[in-house]
């Protein structure tokens, strides 16, 4: 009772640290944003996520010519329209897709979200931690570079996490209404990105470990409502029931073919994987197969070269898992700078954002057993997350960006970790400092 009240008091006197928090996030956003040219606000995805955008703003058929990935298989097939509808509700009225103003919209979105990041979990967790949690992502550095890009993480991170962590309250507080919210911001997610599916295992992982098992899984059934649609549009266009084909191509291509191939630690732009790539993807283009058959005989060839090559595939999944989980995006930073930054600045920027990864991932870990701070079934939902978005990403093309989507909750579990850390310094010792913290911030 004595925590509500407090954290009631919280919500009412802490509104300045909510507002700070938000003004951070989008200063330090729009800043990288300012620093970087417009052709430095895309990627290799950007144009067909461009062109499908124009088409849905135009009402014509949802298809394009520009590439969506290799295999084959029709754009349309690959990129669901999540992100290009997006894309297209926010450059209304222009029925264009201005590249700067998209990354204006996707800075100010993600610091919005690192604000109500902050204020959901402070619904469940003492006052504090969630504060420093949305702190830590406002400051983030991988979130920052990859927010102004025209590719779907940053939008993709905010849904998922929303989904996450909507659901996350509502195991807490064993509601119906909010594990079908939760359901369908997944649903959401997995529109704008299919590797969302992969987080349904994280749901049931944690449904199973809380007392709503004793409920139905209802989020089951707003998930399957959101992605379905798509699903039986896909079977009847192309026969294929399915909401992408993104994860058959990413499993023939970077993690079956590339167990085939060496590739030296040294190559952190890829060169000789997409190279490779790029000739595979020649035989590919010049198949005559249709999706489904072409899908099919992707995932036999795939499931034979991992069983014959098994050791190779653990191995290079292992660097894949290593680079992902701390990858400083230095690349991206170096190349979407208008100057080449020279051999300081170039240290600078793996060296700085080595130690806040290192950092969040030592406190995100003290996290997971940070009882007092958080829910058990609750830190369960947040790590289980935080694999699915790793594992599947665990390939030969593995880089920074495909944490990014996994940040949220590592912030979240650095929160309670520093929480725990605190608090063993002595509970008086702890309670007074968070009660000066508290005091100056409702000052404020």
């Amino acid at each position: 009772m004595i925590l509500r009240l407090n954290s009631m008091a919280w919500y009412r006197q802490g509104w300045p640290a909510y507002l700070g928090i938000f003004l951070v996030a989008l200063g330090l956003r729009l800043g990288y944003e300012a620093l970087v040219g417009n052709a430095a606000l895309e990627n290799a995805d950007s144009p067909a996520y461009e062109d499908l955008a124009t088409k849905i703003a135009l009402l014509q058929p949802y298809q394009t010519e520009r590439s969506a990935g290799p295999g084959g298989f029709p754009p349309d097939l690959q990129r669901p329209p999540g992100y290009p509808a997006f894309l297209a509700a926010i450059n209304l009225p222009a029925r264009t897709v201005s590249r700067h103003w998209t990354s204006i919209a996707q800075c100010f979105i993600s610091a919005a979200f690192a604000t109500v990041l902050a204020w959901l979990l402070g619904r469940m967790s003492p006052p504090g931690v969630g504060l420093l949690a949305g702190c830590l992502y406002a400051t983030e550095w991988v979130t920052i570079v990859y927010t102004p890009m025209l590719i779907s993480e940053p939008i993709y991170t905010v849904t998922l996490a929303m989904a996450v962590f909507t659901f996350a309250l509502a195991l807490s507080r064993q509601s119906n209404p909010l594990s079908l919210a939760a359901g369908l911001l997944l649903g959401l997610a997995a529109v704008v990105k299919p590797a969302a599916q992969a987080i349904m295992v994280a749901f049931l992982v944690a449904w199973l470990c809380s007392k709503a098992r004793r409920s139905a899984p209802l989020f089951l059934i707003t998930y399957l409502a959101c992605v379905t649609p798509w699903m039986m549009r896909n079977q009847h266009k192309y026969g294929d029931f399915t909401l992408s084909e993104m994860s058959t191509v990413d499993l023939y291509f970077y993690i079956a073919k590339g167990s085939l191939h060496a590739y030296p630690p040294g190559d952190l732009e890829g060169s000789r994987i997409n190279a490779d790539v790029d000739a595979l993807n020649r035989e590919w283009l010049s198949s005559t197969l249709s999706p489904t058959q072409r899908s099919r005989r992707m995932k036999q060839e795939a499931a034979a070269t991992i069983a014959g090559h098994w050791p190779a595939v653990l191995r290079q999944s292992a660097i894949g898992l290593l680079r992902t989980s701390l990858g400083t995006a230095s690349i991206t930073a170096a190349h979407s700078l208008d100057v080449p930054p020279g051999r300081v600045s170039r240290i600078l920027l793996n060296v700085l954002p080595g130690i806040q990864i290192l950092l969040l991932w030592g406190l995100a870990i003290a996290g997971c057993f940070a009882g007092f701070a958080l829910r058990r079934e609750i830190r369960i939902l947040l790590a289980a997350s935080i694999i699915c978005v790793l594992l599947p990403a665990a390939s030969t093309l593995a880089q920074s960006r495909f944490r990014v989507p996994a940040i949220p909750e590592i912030c979240v579990l650095a929160a309670a970790g520093a929480a725990a850390l605190g608090r063993r310094m002595g509970p008086t010792k702890y309670r007074q400092e968070l009660a000066r913290t508290l005091l100056s911030l409702s000052d404020l």
